[in-house]
Parts: C-alpha cells; sequence; structure tokens
C-alpha cells in the first residue's frame, strides 16, 4: 500500500483494540513498519527528567537492548531533541540530528549499529511534566532516510495512535468490559450504555439507569438517550452520529440538574474485537458504547488496576490511592508508615507515570476510574 491508498481497516481496528489489550502494540509497531518500509518500531512511556522507562512494546526490535537503552541511554541525542518537538508530530531523526554527529557516540555503538536502526520516524503521542509517550518506526541502513510519502502516511495514522493510548491511559472501565460480562457490567459505578446502529438502547447498566432518574443528568426513553438540557443533548446526539460513522471517541460534559456538577460522558464507537464479542452476546448490531463518569462517585478502587494502568509498584499505588483520598504527605506518610521523603519520592513517580502534575489531577483521575460500587471489591481487598 502506498501513502495514498486507503488505511487498511485491519490495522485500524488493531489500534484500538490495543487500548484494552496492549500487548497488540507489537503487532501493531511490526504492521506500521510494514507499511513504511521499516526494519521494526517500539512504543514506549518514559521520562528522561527522572531517568525511568515505564513500558515498552516491541514490533521486532531486540528486547535485549532495553536494558542497555535504560541504563546508559535514555539521555541520548534523539531522546533529548524530541523533547522540543510537539505531540503528534512526525519528525525524522535524520531531520533534526545528523547521522554523522550520532555516529561517534556511545548510543550510536551499543544500540543503533548492532541492531543497524540509524533512521528513526518518531512520534510523541503524549506528553506531561516530562512523561511522554511516543513511538519509533526504525529503519536500516540499507533502506535509509523515511520519504515524504511515508511520512505523510504516519501523519494519518497518528491521530488514531493517540486516541488509542489515551483511552488506554484513562478508560479502565474498557479494559473491565474486555474481561467481563454484563454481570460485572451491572457492578460499575461508571454508567455504561450499548447503542444499536441506529442509535436506539440495546443495554443499560444499573449505574446509568440511576443517572437516568429523575434528579439525574440522563433522559433514558423510547430507547434512546438524551440528556436534561436541550443543548447537550444535541451535542450528545452529534457524536453519537459521529460514532456510527466510525469515529473513534470524543468525550463531553453534563451538568448535574441539582447541583450544576460536570459528568463525563465519553462516546467511543464499537470496532475490531468488541464486534465479535457483542455479537456473542446476542447483540451484533451494537454499533457505540457510552461511558459516564461521575466525580461525585468516590467508590473504592481495586489496586490491582491502577498497577496494571499505568505500571506502578504497589507502593506506588497505595501511595496514589492515599493521596487521590485528599491526604497530604504527612498524613499518607503516617497511615502508610513510610517518610514523608519517600512519599514524595513515590508521587514523583506516579505523577510521572499517570501524566499528572499535582495532588488535585490525580484526584480527578482516581475518580475517573473509581469504577467499582461499595458491594463490589474495593482496594482494600488487595493492599
Amino acid at each position: 500500500m502506498t501513502a495514498y491508498g486507503e488505511l487498511p481497516e485491519r490495522l485500524l481496528d488493531l489500534i484500538y483494540d490495543a487500548a484494552t489489550d496492549q500487548e497488540l502494540w507489537c503487532s501493531v509497531l511490526t504492521e506500521i513498519a510494514d507499511l513504511t518500509n521499516g526494519q521494526c518500531g517500539i512504543l514506549f512511556g518514559q521520562s528522561i527528567s527522572v531517568n525511568e522507562l515505564y513500558f515498552s512494546y516491541n514490533g521486532r526490535c531486540d528486547e535485549a537492548y532495553n536494558d542497555v537503552y535504560r541504563a546508559r541511554h535514555m539521555q541520548n541525542p534523539w531522546a533529548m531533541a524530541m523533547e522540543r518537538q510537539p505531540v503528534g508530530r512526525v519528525v525524522f531523526s535524520d531531520e533534526i540530528v545528523e547521522l554523522s554527529s550520532v555516529r561517534p557516540t556511545l548510543f550510536f555503538d551499543e544500540i543503533l549499529r548492532p541492531q543497524d536502526v540509524p533512521h528513526n520516524a518518531m512520534v510523541a503521542l503524549a506528553a506531561k511534566d516530562g512523561f511522554r509517550a511516543a513511538f519509533n518506526i526504525c529503519r536500516s541502513a540499507r533502506r535509509g532516510p523515511f520519504s515524504e510519502d511515508e511520512r505523510r502516511l504516519l501523519d494519518r495514522l497518528v491521530p488514531h495512535l493517540r486516541r488509542s493510548i489515551q483511552l488506554a491511559f484513562r478508560i479502565d472501565g474498557y479494559r473491565a468490559l474486555q474481561r467481563a460480562g454484563f454481570d460485572v457490567l451491572d457492578r460499575l459505578a461508571v454508567g455504561v450504555i450499548l447503542l444499536d446502529r441506529g442509535g436506539r438502547i440495546l443495554y443499560v447498566n444499573t449505574a446509568a439507569s440511576l443517572l437516568g432518574a429523575d434528579e439525574g443528568p440522563l433522559r433514558l426513553r423510547n430507547a434512546t438517550v438524551a440528556t436534561c438540557s436541550p443543548s447537550h443533548s444535541q451535542q450528545l446526539r452529534t457524536l453519537i452520529e459521529a460514532a456510527l460513522r466510525g469515529t473513534p471517541a470524543a468525550s463531553m460534559s453534563v451538568p448535574r440538574p441539582n447541583d450544576g456538577q460536570l459528568v463525563t460522558i465519553l462516546v467511543s464507537s464499537v470496532r475490531g474485537q468488541d464486534i465479535g464479542r457483542f455479537a456473542d452476546l446476542s447483540m451484533p448490531d451494537a454499533a457505540v458504547l457510552l461511558f459516564i463518569i461521575d466525580p461525585a462517585n468516590r467508590a473504592g478502587i481495586p489496586m490491582s488496576w491502577i498497577m496494571d494502568g499505568y505500571g506502578l509498584t504497589r507502593a506506588e499505588a497505595k501511595v496514589a490511592l492515599s493521596a487521590s483520598s485528599g491526604l497530604g504527605v504527612p498524613e499518607t506518610a503516617s497511615r502508610l508508615g513510610l517518610s514523608p521523603n519517600t512519599i514524595k519520592t513515590h508521587l514523583r513517580r506516579v505523577f510521572a507515570k499517570t501524566g499528572t502534575s499535582r495532588q488535585t489531577e490525580l484526584v480527578r483521575l482516581m475518580a475517573s476510574i473509581g469504577l467499582l460500587r461499595a458491594d463490589g471489591p474495593t482496594s482494600s481487598d488487595e493492599t
């Protein structure tokens, strides 16, 4: 396929499936490398400021070099130059750092030359306060630098990659959906509504039903979903229609009628593995998923979800949960039996891994994934 052809539907499905099954990133990277005449690809999350590589997924890259990279080469010429590049921009290594200036470095001798990957196409997919999630497509010396046609192809892929990784970072409810059936959906504090290809309701879980009560922000009548406000209802209809046309994910906020507090609605098209999943549940017409996140719901969060979703250690997850409940550093230190300096160290790592920069942002993030109601397992089950 050339840069001017249609993007393969199979690849797009694979990209969005990777939001819920992160091991699929390896296949995504391999396919993108093949499309762009690359040798291999890698997706990683890192913070140069704290010299941490938090995760990496390889598509044909040699895993043996990850440890070498983590130990000695995170602050390499390419990474330092990419720190100044905006999120979403496709950048070729040859245009930001001349290869002749990279060849004399230990980074070239220990990472690039042994793998024969002197040319890279690089994109930051997400960035905040020193943390960056990015992907590289690597190319051999024989193939030479990437072309402008290949840049245009990558430009078209980047929005899909960014949406997928944002879903993977933020919407743990989507991950819960992949692992579970409707019995678990009915225990979620996040509202879940499933619509068919005509935009009509196929399924509403308990939390969404409660949000559709008289004092709630939703209106669930005649197999349709609307809000308590005509203008917000029109906005929701627009997002649903876009999802029915294949737009991967978009969100909006709706005020609760009683107190004005904002409730977030994520509208996502049903793609990839989910199509077969709902067909297996006798819902082959499933086309749109709505997730309704009420920040007023402060239910407990299973620690394993926090650890899996953001790559936190158990100690870091405990600090994140404590901080998200509003406790300061001294109170968290006393509660967990650790020194304030240790708590501060854990918090810095939590902020880097979750893409937040202060406690208020961490509180909002934890609230958005506080999925299970009080009658389900909570974080205390796994401490």
